[in-house]
């Protein structure tokens, strides 16, 4: 019979999985305490959480969220990083982190809006600007068409006022 602490830690763990729009399963070995509160500080700073999980709770929680292609993710000495934030400043966050402190940390793959990535997608995502970024370049390009016809017509009243004034100049 399952203890309570376990069907508590299933239960969060499916409301997680059900709440978060953007999972990354990882596999760690040989990593201290300090380097693991290091790691988990900076996933918090970009809106993430990164949790230890046991794998049968977290096979177990995958099927009550009804989502059992995270069952595959779950292999080995397992933790999950999520959000319901910028997926990308998650996943720059992580990679950054392991390669700034030379963590042993393998991700396995991950899980966005329905759809499982490798970790080769995990990884792509990870050097994709913000989302910050991405709406202000797309503002940008809107708005240039607009700067563009703004300096046009206020070039041709420019030469209209210019015209206008040297015909007063001649009439005087």
């Amino acid at each position: 019979m399952p203890s309570e602490k376990n069907i508590k830690q299933l239960d969060e763990l499916a409301e997680m999985f059900q709440e978060t729009s953007y999972l990354v399963s990882t596999q760690f070995k040989d990593i201290s305490a300090n380097e693991m509160v290091a790691l988990r500080k900076a996933l918090n700073s970009a809106g993430a959480q990164y949790k230890i999980v046991k794998n049968n709770i977290a096979r177990l929680a995958a099927d009550k969220a009804a989502l059992p292609e995270l069952k595959d993710l779950v292999t080995g000495m397992c933790a999950i990083m999520t959000t319901a934030n910028d997926p990308a400043q998650a996943s720059k966050a992580l990679f950054k982190s392991i390669n700034d402190q030379g963590l042993q940390i393998d991700v396995l793959g991950g899980f966005l809006d329905g759809e499982v990535l490798s970790s080769d997608r995990v990884n792509q995502l990870s050097k994709l600007p913000s989302k910050e970024v991405l709406i202000a370049n797309i503002i940008g390009q809107i708005g240039s068409p607009i700067n563009g016809l703004v300096f046009i017509l206020n070039s041709q009243i420019t030469s209209l006022v210019s015209v206008l004034s040297n015909i007063v100049e001649t009439k005087k």
